[in-house]
């Protein structure tokens, strides 16, 4: 018989892929599906194939489809975006399941989530209630369509890569070869700067180099080179980081040439280590041990953070203008999208501030306290 079908859609909810318009025309011939066409819209590009997919559990099903992408969206999400164009083959016969192909990345948008996320982990051996238990000593015989395939995939990006979040706002170009398999991809090549910036403690650092090299490992763990500087007081602030992406190595340089406490302060009071407060002394020591990976020295906010699983720990200055003295603030993230804070000292003053999400860039502030009241502000903030 017939296969023909209009108007369909598929939706990836991980991802954001969908695909409208979608059209297929074929036929049955024996116990394979012949697909003379199969197109649809992928946001404001195409993507269109054809081949055969083999219904006979005997032959193991083989599979051979070749699909055609054009400016199509192939992710959208809050954390990715991307548009590719080239070509894939879907092959499953004797020699295995394969998809290869070359693509040319169009626009990606990767936004960097924060730290500590939570993530679920995916069970092995999980089956469903009333499903029948394998046979002892048959499952290399269970037949059917592969749920893992070998990857054999070229990314190019000549430019447009574009990777944000957490202060860095930056463009990138990518080659990149994807093999192993799509239960642990391999990944090989490099993805270099073109341009950006890196926001840190309030001031804006120039990216001057960077290189994301992936050497194949599994699960990837890529070498990182990126160089960023910026002028804070008549001196010129390096930071440096290099190693794995699972263990960075951050280090700082100055011309002239500074100790690095003399370089952190600068970056996070821009003034010298000698001009500092009591209270931002603390901080630095805490600054200091964080960035190079100690588990030592003096690091009180971050023991205390720890122990205590606040999300948030900070020192504050005393503030005159609320009556505020020397003030701890401690906050949590009571769900993705409502974040609370509150802030005391030793002299009776206590103020808490809510903030929630209500979109990616439209926030609602409220802070109420025993001397400064009570207040709610909306915050606006857009990435450009």
């Amino acid at each position: 018989g017939l296969v023909r079908a209009n108007n369909l859609t598929y939706l990836n909810e991980t991802y954001g892929t969908r695909v409208t318009n979608l059209a297929v025309d074929g036929r049955f011939s024996g116990s394979e599906i012949q697909i003379a066409s199969l197109s649809g819209r992928a946001g404001d590009g195409t993507i269109q194939g054809s081949g055969t997919i083999g219904l006979a559990s005997a032959a193991g099903f083989p599979i051979h489809l070749r699909l055609q992408f054009q400016n199509a969206r192939l992710a959208r999400s809050d954390d990715i975006g991307a548009t590719a164009t080239g070509n894939l083959t879907i092959v499953n016969n004797a020699s295995g399941a394969l998809i290869s192909g070359e693509l040319q990345l169009g626009e990606v948008r990767y936004q960097l989530v924060r730290q500590a996320s939570s993530e679920v982990p995916q069970l092995a051996g999980v089956r469903r209630k009333g499903e029948p238990l394998p046979t002892p000593g048959r499952e290399a015989e269970q037949a059917g369509v592969p749920s893992i395939w070998r990857l054999d995939i070229r990314l190019d990006a000549d430019n447009r890569v574009f990777v944000s979040g957490m202060g860095l706002e930056s463009e990138w170009q990518a080659r990149l070869r994807v093999q192993g398999t799509t239960a642990t991809p391999e990944i090989a090549g490099n993805v270099e700067l073109i341009r950006g910036t890196l926001g840190l403690a309030g001031r804006r650092f120039r990216l001057d180099s960077g290189r994301v090299t992936f050497t194949g490992d599994r699960p990837p763990n890529p070498q990182i080179d990126l160089v960023a500087t910026s002028d804070i007081d008549n001196v010129e602030v390096g930071i440096n980081v290099t190693g794995r992406s699972n263990n960075p190595q951050i280090a700082f340089t100055s011309s002239p040439g500074l100790p690095q406490d003399e370089i952190v302060s600068r970056i996070l009071f821009g003034s010298s280590v000698t001009q500092i407060s009591a209270i931002q002394a603390v901080q630095l020591a805490a600054s200091l041990n964080s960035l190079r990976g100690s588990g030592g020295g003096l690091n009180p906010l971050g023991r205390l953070r720890s122990a205590t699983g606040i999300d948030r720990l900070r020192l504050l200055e005393a503030d005159s203008a609320t009556g505020r003295g020397t003030a701890v603030a401690a906050g949590m993230y009571l769900s993705d999208d409502i974040y609370v804070e509150i802030i005391t000292d030793a002299k009776g003053f206590t103020a808490t501030q809510l903030e929630i999400s209500l979109s990616r860039t439209l926030s609602l502030l409220s802070q109420f306290g025993s001397n400064s009241g009570t207040n709610v502000n909306i915050r606006y903030n857009r990435d450009y």
